[in-house]
This record gives structure tokens, sequence and C-alpha cells, in this order.
């Protein structure tokens, strides 16, 4: 932290420099990424901790130069995701508090992927912690278009997501017991329609099912389920399609995939689409 001329702004004002503005240990564990923001008559640094690397963490103060409060972790993209480090920072817009952060893609630290979500700030100048979703600056997601797999909030079991090109961004490695999320579909339809799903796959090393659930990848409702087959060495993309059941509300969506090897890869998925 230090003092800039005002004359120029970029200038350092001599003996203003103050070191070591957090601790690099408990409870604040500061490591990098810092950033300040004033809400009122509070000072807030937002910053990535050494402790929980891919966790956004705070800090806040009457003053700047502080002492600071350490407050709590405002979000943790690593959470049921591949997960390396976090950065980012927190912006209003409109009226409404919002944290932009990154998920790791590509298997790789080093490849990541900008997102945002709102979040509260409580009277008591608090910030509870921020569930990740897939909606971004929308209200829901809409089931009844075509909707790209990286939009996944969710990633267990070795799959990831990755950029084949500007409009190919498929989770790949789905493997025995990989679960791909995302949070929240708006599923606004009348009971009596009938309902198809249709994925777009490139097909893997064997062959499994693909389990179609609502709000939990395990226990949650199983509205229907892809079977796929095996085409090894075909790097086409098919569009694959089966009948769901009908669903209303919003809910969370996960595809659950399960096949015979624990270790091949039963398909990469591009897009998917109800109708």
């Amino acid at each position: 932290m230090c003092q800039l001329n005002p004359n120029d702004m970029y200038t350092i004002l001599p003996n203003t420099t103050i070191s070591n503005l957090l601790s690099t240990s408990a409870p604040f564990y500061f490591f990098e990424a810092a950033s300040m923001r004033k809400i009122g008559n509070t000072y807030y640094l937002i910053y990535s901790p050494n402790n929980a690397t891919t966790t956004l963490a705070y800090a806040t103060s009457s003053s700047p130069k502080g002492p600071f409060t350490y407050r709590g972790t405002i979000i943790n993209s690593g959470k049921n995701y591949p997960g390396a480090n976090n950065h980012g920072s927190i912006c209003n817009i409109n009226g409404q508090w919002y944290i932009f952060y990154h998920r790791m893609t590509n298997n790789t630290m080093y490849s990541r992927k900008g997102c945002v979500e709102k979040i509260n700030i409580l009277p008591d100048g608090s910030i509870p912690e921020v569930e990740m979703t897939s909606m971004g600056f929308s209200e829901s997601l809409s089931p009844y278009q075509e909707n790209p797999a990286d939009l996944s909030c969710y990633l267990t079991g070795g799959n990831y997501s990755t950029e084949i090109d500007s409009d190919t961004r498929p989770v790949v490695n789905n493997k025995n017991n990989s679960v791909i999320g995302f949070k929240y579909f708006d599923f606004t339809r009348t009971t009596s329609e009938k309902t198809t799903f249709s994925a777009k796959i490139r097909y893997g090393k064997t062959a499994g099912k693909m389990e179609i659930r609502l709000d939990n990848p395990t226990s949650g409702t199983l509205i229907g389920t892809l079977n796929i087959g095996s085409k090894p060495g075909d790097t086409n993309w098919y569009t694959i399609t089966t009948d769901v059941s009908n669903v209303t509300g919003s809910h969370a969506l996960y595809f659950r995939f399960t096949g015979a090897s624990s270790s091949d890869n039963i398909c990469d998925i591009a897009s998917f689409e109800f109708k």
C-alpha cells in the first residue's frame, strides 16, 4: 500500500509505503490479487489467500491503511469443480453487487474462464459466501435452447471444460461416475407436453449411459437416460436424443455418466437442449 502524488497520480509520495497490510498467516493467509473497494464508510480488501487458493476472501476496515478484520470467503471456484487458483473482485452495476472471478479450464491452472455471480452485502457489512452457478448476469437459464456444455458449474470425476474452436466448447473426459452440473434452469412448460432431450456428443472409447437428474447428482429425480455407444477413433460430433419426463419449476441439472470401464472416456459433450 502506498499513496500516489495527487499532482501526477503515478509517482509515490515518500514515506507512505505500508508493507504487510494483511498477514500471510491466520486468519488472513494473504497471498496475491488484492483490490480495494469503498462501500459506505467501509473499505473492503478482496484477495486470494494462500491456504485456500480457489477462494476469494475479504477483509474490512474503516481506513484504507487498516487495521483490517478478516471477514471470510466470498466464493470458492474449486468446490465440486477442477480448481487451482482464483482472482477477482466486486463491482456494483445498477445497484446490484457482483463478484467477478475465474474458473479453471483446459485442465491447467494457466487457462481461465471469467465468471460472475450476484452477491449480497448485509447491513452488518458481511458478504455471505455465494454459490457458484451457471447463470452469470441472468436470473435463470432456459433449457429450451442449445446450451453449451461449458456453462457447467459442477464437474467431478476427472472431466473438464475445454475449447476446440470459437463455437465448440465441450466438457471432455467423461468417465464412469463423472458428473456435469448446471445451476439453474427454469423449466416453464405445461405438464401435458412431451419433452425430448438432445445432446451433441463425440463418442469415446467405451459405451455407457448418461443419467439426466434434477437437483442432486446421485439421488436427484431421474428424468431420462441417454444410451451412448462406442466409436473409438471417430472424431465427428453426433446429436443423440431421448424422451424425458416433463419438468416444471427451477432446478439444478446434472448429467451422471456410468460405464463398465472406470478409466476410459464415454463421450465428450459439446451442447444440449430440451424440446
